[in-house]
């Protein structure tokens, strides 16, 4: 079995293998016999997507962009994407999730967030990327690339 994991970024990566290792069970591979080649993919939406449908949406993108048939082998593509929705005057951060093995896709997602109202501010009605946000709310730098 092969996964592609549609992201070049360390959390991304660490996060499907770690899934992948706690499903293997389930699914009768040894986690072992897995093969994983991580890509870059297109999202095809914001980089800081603002509505659950364009989450989801960029996170089924990316699964759908990285698949590609390898030789005999079982191959899903995995598409993780992380995007703000507001409601009820709150906004929150949630991460979803695509599995695609060429014909069908699966979804799942995170547990949503609270963002602190100085982040949401500053990304909401400032345009500041999140990341940006987060670096400076944090007083640390790549929060997004370390955590």
């Amino acid at each position: 079995m092969l996964i592609i994991i549609a992201s070049t970024r360390s959390p991304k990566i660490n996060g499907a293998k770690r899934a992948v290792e706690r499903l293997a069970p389930f699914i009768d591979q040894e986690y072992s016999s897995i093969l994983f080649e991580s890509v870059e993919a297109v999202s095809g939406v914001s980089d800081m997507p603002i509505s659950l449908e364009e989450t989801i949406a960029g996170a089924k993108n990316r699964a759908m962009n990285a698949f590609r048939k390898h030789e005999n082998e079982t191959v899903i593509s995995l598409g993780v994407e992380g995007g703000l929705f507001e409601t009820e005057g709150k906004v929150f951060l949630q991460s979803w999730s695509c599995a695609f093995d060429g014909t069908v896709i699966h979804l799942g997602s995170s547990g949503a967030i609270e963002l602190p109202k100085q982040l949401s501010d500053d990304v909401m009605v400032n345009g500041v990327e999140l990341s940006a946000a987060i670096d400076k709310f944090s007083q640390q730098a790549d929060v997004r690339s370390k955590q």
